[in-house]
């Protein structure tokens, strides 16, 4: 199965914030991609993604992942794993 990896950067666009649950959230990557990357070559790191507001998607960047995880009670690689089913899920209706 071959997934597209601007729609699935889309799907997650469409999915609630894992925080708050608002529409409208920006695909978090939780694996870098890093600088000078080329971003336009989609990596396994693409796939690596969670939904979250743009407030969150900053906080995690400021406080890092262990405390944004304890802050929230959310484990964000176990919330990426669920995400990327749903997609794959949803592409085989």
């Amino acid at each position: 199965m071959k997934i597209n990896v601007d729609e699935y950067k889309e799907f997650v666009r469409g999915l609630p914030c894992l925080v708050c649950g608002r529409d409208g959230s920006d695909p978090h990557h939780l694996v870098a991609i890093g600088m000078g990357s080329n971003r336009k070559n989609a990596t396994y790191k693409d796939f690596v993604l969670i939904p979250l507001q743009r407030e969150y998607h900053v906080e995690l960047h400021t406080i890092g992942y262990k405390t944004f995880e304890k802050k929230y009670k959310i484990n964000l690689f176990y919330e990426s794993v669920l995400v990327l089913a749903k997609f794959i899920a949803k592409e085989k209706e």
